[in-house]
């Protein structure tokens, strides 16, 4: 089984592509935070994490009793899954697969809108039918593994189809703070207005800290953060977590240090793939969903060269064509298209 974090514990890998981590890395500030909580780690932390909702409450402009905090988004995407128990959850295709996965532990029918390979991947109005007939909508913005944004219009159309029937919007945000002019496109001004929109992010990606487990999801329904809390054990997040949460969200330069890297990166990486005659989708996050039309398996010449990209293996509605990297630093970046041009030339593996 492959998961979506990639395994870099099974595996040789001198680059690591898999995993869509900020390639600036922990900043010295969140470790330091980190690891004097665990001074203080022979109480146990708090279990509202009043002082990571204060900030949060800061940084997003959201009453912090709208917050709720868990282990990873995915502790939280499994809450919001457990507390609600939907009937009939619709989910994207190809999307991340924590998702399917959750929804199938509580029970939920699950309904896929499987985007269409020729329009990009994108999401269209065509997904406003396919609302219908859930009481639970996944969204993933932008999604991952394509890294396409969902029109702003169309978003909020969504939301008000949503809002008007009742069912639930579960909006993830994982990668929105590295999406240019991001506030366009985020959802959080909408929470007020729609009680049944949910919010999810996570500290992972932007911040490099995987390891720590910290997300959270955002909500104006009161009532629904009650039941996050019963629908899992207590101290959800340990205090490292917690110290390391804060200390990142007081920086903010360093989000706009790494979104600027990653623009120019993305753009660079994307014109060399498509020069080397690789299909390159567009993204708007820290990551590009390539095709190879070629008869070579480039994930295995990568891999015997130590360098570690994630194949399509758990994203429904991609073939064996499909694979996707990250983006990271331009001496990297440059290794990776060294690579594949080398196997390219080669035209075998070795």
């Amino acid at each position: 089984m492959e998961y979506h974090g990639g395994d870099t514990f099974a595996a040789e890998t001198t680059l690591d592509f898999s995993a869509n981590i900020n390639p600036l890395g922990m900043l010295e500030s969140v470790r330091a935070a980190a690891m004097e909580a665990i001074a203080s780690s022979e109480r146990y932390p708090d279990t509202h994490c009043r002082q990571l909702r204060a900030a949060l409450e800061r940084s997003l402009d959201v009453p912090h009793g709208w917050i709720f905090c868990g282990n990873g988004a995915a502790d939280v995407i499994y809450r919001l899954c457990y507390a609600l128990r939907p009937r009939r959850a619709l989910i994207l295709a190809p999307t991340f697969s924590e998702y399917e996965a959750a929804l199938n532990a509580a029970g939920a029918d699950v309904i896929r809108h499987n985007l269409r390979e020729e329009e990009g991947f994108s999401v269209t109005d065509a997904v406003l039918s396919a609302v219908d007939s859930a009481d639970m909508v996944f969204l993933c913005n932008p999604n991952n593994p394509t890294g396409s944004l969902i029109d702003p219009a169309l978003m909020r159309a969504i939301a008000a189809k949503c809002n008007k029937k009742n069912a639930t919007l579960i909006v993830d945000e994982s990668f929105i703070d590295f999406v240019e002019r991001y506030e366009e496109h985020t959802l959080l001004r909408w929470l007020e207005r729609s009680p049944g929109l949910v919010i999810t992010r996570s500290f992972t990606k932007m911040f490099a800290m995987p390891g720590l487990r910290l997300g959270y999801c955002a909500t104006s329904n009161a009532v629904l953060i009650d039941r996050l809390r019963r629908s899992g054990p207590p101290w959800a997040v340990s205090l490292p977590a917690m110290n390391a949460g804060v200390a990142a969200l007081a920086e903010t330069e360093f989000i706009s240090r790494t979104r600027a890297v990653i623009t120019k990166e993305r753009s660079r990486v994307s014109r060399r793939l498509c020069a080397l005659g690789l299909r390159v989708g567009e993204s708007a996050a820290n990551f590009l969903l390539i095709r190879d039309d070629s008869a070579l398996d480039l994930p295995a010449g990568l891999a015997a060269r130590g360098v570690a990209v994630r194949r399509h293996i758990g994203f429904r509605g991609l073939d064996e064509r499909y694979f996707r990297i990250a983006v990271r630093l331009p001496h990297e970046n440059d290794r990776l298209v060294e690579c594949i041009a080398d196997i390219s030339r080669r035209g075998s593996l070795p």
